[in-house]
Parts: C-alpha cells; sequence; structure tokens
C-alpha cells in the first residue's frame, strides 16, 4: 500500500511539474538589444574568369570577384532589419568593356565593371499571414522574366520602393510593390540611365495552387522619368502543372501569355503580346525540354526615313540572361520582336556533377528575318561551401547581330 501511494504520489508530482518543465522550452522573445546583437550575418562570394569573342571587337577576358557581406537582425515583435554590401573589382579592368562604364571600349563587352555599393538595407515585418519590406532590397518575381535580380551578373539589380505578400487565402498567394528607383547591374561607377531607372513602378502578382494545376496573373506598370520610351502597361496570366505519364517518368508544362502598351507618356503608341510554352519530360536522372517564346512587334507609324517603324515587347526589369540565350545577344529585344524556339537536355551525372545543353533558333515576329541560332552548354559541380559553374554559348548571326562566342567558369561560395 504504502509502494502504490509513492508510486502515486511521484505521478502526481510529475504531472504538477510538467507546465513548469514546458514553459522552460519555450523560446522567449528576444529583447531589442538581443535582437540587434544576435541576427544573421551572411556572406556570398563568387570569383570568375569571363571571355567574349564578338565579330568586329577584340576578344576580352574578364578575371573578377564579387563579396556581398550582409546582417539581418532577429524578429523583434515582427520587424526585422537588414543591410548588404557588395563588392566588385577586377584583376585588370583594360582586359575588357564592362560595358562602356570601364575598360576598353575596342574589346568585347562582359558587363562586370568595379563596384562597390550599398545592395540591400531595409526594414521588414512579419504577421497575420504576410510580409512587408521597406527600403533597397531583392525582388524575384516568378521566374524572374518580369522583374529578377539578374542574379547572372557581379553586380545584382536592386529596388527602392516597398513589397508586401500575403497569403491569408489558403492555395492564394498574393504579392505588391512600387518601386521609385531601380538600382542597375552596372554598378557606382555608372552614371545616368545606366546607373538607375527613376519613377513610378507598380507591379503585382498572384498565384493561386487550389486546383490540379496552378495559375497566375501578374501586372507591371512602368513610368520612367527619363526612359519613356520603355514606360509600358503589361498584364499577363500562366498557367503551370505536371502530370505523372509513368512511375519513372514526368511531364511538367507551362503556358504564359501578355499584352503590352505604350504608357501614357511613351513617344510610341504599340499594342505588343507576350506567348510562352515549354514542356519538361524528365525520367531517371535525364531530363529533355522543348520551348517557344515570342516577344512580339506592332509597326507604329514611320521613321524619319519614311520607313515603317516597329515597337516590340520589352522587359526591362527582367533577369534577361536567364532567356532567349546565354550569349546574351537579345538582351534588348529587337524592333522586330523575337520568336525563340528551343529544345535541350538536363542530365544528373556521377560525382555530383549537373551538365545541360541547348539549341535555339531565333527569327523576328515581322518580316520572317532568320536572326540566327545558338548553342548553349553548362556544367555544374556542386562542393561542400558552394558550387563550380562553367558555361560556354556560341551564337551564329545570320540576318541580326554579330558572331558571340562565351565562356566562364566560376566558384559560387554562400553562408
Amino acid at each position: 500500500m504504502n509502494m502504490k501511494k509513492h508510486c502515486l504520489s511521484l505521478i502526481l508530482a510529475s504531472a504538477a511539474m510538467s507546465p513548469a518543465l514546458f514553459a522552460q522550452e519555450e523560446v522567449e522573445a528576444p529583447t531589442f538589444k538581443e535582437a540587434v546583437t544576435q541576427g544573421k550575418p551572411t556572406v556570398n562570394l563568387r570569383l570568375r574568369a569571363e571571355t567574349a569573342d564578338q565579330d568586329g571587337k577584340e576578344d576580352a577576358t574578364a578575371l573578377t570577384g564579387r563579396i556581398r557581406i550582409g546582417y539581418v537582425t532577429l524578429p523583434w515583435n515582427g520587424f526585422t532589419l537588414g543591410a548588404e554590401m557588395e563588392y566588385t573589382d577586377a584583376v585588370d579592368e583594360n582586359e575588357y568593356n564592362a560595358a562602356g562604364v570601364t575598360g576598353d571600349p575596342a574589346k568585347s563587352v562582359i558587363a562586370d565593371p568595379p563596384s562597390s555599393e550599398l545592395n540591400q538595407a531595409y526594414l521588414g515585418y512579419a504577421g497575420f499571414d504576410s510580409k512587408a519590406k521597406a527600403g533597397r532590397q531583392v525582388i524575384i518575381l516568378d521566374n524572374a522574366r518580369f522583374v529578377g535580380d539578374v542574379g547572372w551578373r557581379q553586380n545584382q539589380q536592386t529596388y527602392d520602393g516597398f513589397r508586401f505578400d500575403n497569403s491569408s487565402i489558403e492555395g492564394l498567394a498574393f504579392t505588391y510593390a512600387y518601386i521609385n528607383q531601380v538600382n542597375r547591374i552596372f554598378g557606382s561607377n555608372s552614371e545616368g540611365l545606366q546607373n538607375a531607372f527613376k519613377g513610378d513602378i507598380h507591379t503585382a502578382h498572384a498565384k493561386y495552387t487550389g486546383l490540379p494545376v496552378a495559375l497566375g496573373a501578374h501586372m507591371l506598370l512602368l513610368d520612367f522619368d527619363d526612359a519613356k520610351a520603355i514606360s509600358t502597361n503589361t498584364y499577363g496570366a500562366y498557367l503551370a502543372g505536371s502530370t505523372n505519364l509513368s512511375e519513372s517518368m514526368k511531364l511538367s508544362y507551362r503556358g504564359d501569355i501578355a499584352f503590352q502598351e505604350s504608357g501614357d507618356e511613351n513617344p510610341n503608341d504599340a499594342e505588343t503580346m507576350y506567348l510562352a510554352a515549354t514542356a519538361t519530360l524528365a525520367t531517371g536522372p535525364v531530363s529533355l525540354i522543348a520551348g517557344y517564346e515570342l516577344l512580339g512587334s506592332d509597326e507604329d507609324g514611320v521613321d524619319a526615313d519614311g520607313a515603317p517603324k516597329f515597337v516590340s515587347f520589352t522587359t526591362p526589369l527582367a533577369t534577361l540572361h536567364k532567356f532567349n540565350g546565354w550569349a546574351d545577344v537579345f538582351l534588348v529585344t529587337p524592333p522586330k520582336g523575337l520568336e525563340d524556339f528551343y529544345i535541350g537536355a538536363s542530365a544528373k551525372l556521377p560525382h555530383g556533377f549537373v551538365a545541360k545543353a541547348f539549341y535555339h533558333s531565333f527569327s523576328s515576329d515581322e518580316g520572317s528575318m532568320d536572326y540566327g541560332d545558338e548553342v548553349d552548354l553548362l556544367l555544374v559541380k556542386g562542393l561542400p561551401l558552394g558550387k563550380v559553374i562553367a558555361k560556354y554559348a556560341n551564337y551564329s548571326a545570320d540576318e541580326f547581330g554579330v558572331d558571340t562566342e562565351r565562356f566562364s567558369i566560376e566558384y559560387n561560395v554562400k553562408f
């Protein structure tokens, strides 16, 4: 009987102590001092060797390094503070043409000029199924076709403004951003429009995943102070999904459509269309890709010589290197538009390597011009602290641009 009483006492005592034990395990909210002093530092390092060979220009070689050092506080009553510095330098900036910012203009373009700047500085808040951020920040919406950070180049594209994200409705993600300055990739030594786009920019993006396919819609209103010719209003939508064809085979697909009109103060008066479709068939370690992209064109009067003038669909805030070939021939859409038919393959190889290959065939939307074609190759190897990326692009010109060949190898570290 005494033993039973003793056991019962232990059980009751344990039950009484349990709330206190659990309370001790709860993480107490940090004080303001702790939030500031115990935040998270970030370091992002990239070393790159890149060569470029463009017909009519001297061969160029850029040996560059980029480091970003940042710090983000712990949340304090939902608020965070973040800041990041970015520094880019070159072994010899005279060995390439850094898009006219520095270097030798006789050499081929590699758009990585030396730069030192404040990359990000923002106040953030999270709560009530929402996030908000005000200040200088990175903004990447969806697949970066309309708003991105141009992450390929050493100097990152950032935005001064306000962003709001909400996920209160199950399956629906909504983003709105107001931007008054776009800090472009040409760095702190550039000037004017090459340095920044200023004006009033409104963008919104919504994605619903409560159906068998994902549905998205977006809006981008560009009103630049000093770049009226690319001030446009764009409205678009897309769907994306996947289906298992067998136990070892999966088909993923996406289709996009968008319409663009000239802004109120744009000297042009054009309406253009964007179309895109892509399909990926994955089986085991190999994926096969096929796609099409159209950046349309519209006739808008005549030029000074009396010839028809064309205006094309533009995406000046996009991560452009990601689309239409890695040789960067089509960073600006030709006036008669652009059609890009492409096929590709991706494979996971032994020892942690990943390889990709693409072939592009480029032509115009107006006039049936054969612009040229391009071969792109990529090899990636993951390492404990980062990854090594080797990339090759070869554009063969026909009726647009010049033959362009690029090769780069880089080492990325992020922690």
